[in-house]
């Protein structure tokens, strides 16, 4: 039984993906030259790390949390 599901998940997953690849819309047609020389647009200068020191607290503290939530499931199952 459990052969089966996995092919008939394989078949599906594998039936989706070709149906999506020959459904996918054709590229589009080449730009004039005087718009590709301009090149593309350049996005604002962000900094990468902006905020991390933000996340990183954040996760710390959500580690904590967790580790704490799960001690105290521990202790109370003994």
């Amino acid at each position: 039984m459990k052969i089966s599901k996995t092919i008939f998940f394989g078949f599906f997953v594998t039936l989706i993906s070709v149906s999506s690849v020959i459904a996918a819309n054709n590229p589009p047609k080449p730009m004039a030259k005087t718009a590709a020389a301009a090149g593309p647009v350049k996005p604002p200068s962000v900094p990468i790390d902006q905020g991390l020191i933000l996340l990183v607290m954040a996760a710390l503290l959500f580690g904590t949390y967790t580790l704490y939530q799960y001690n105290l499931q521990r202790k109370a199952s003994v």
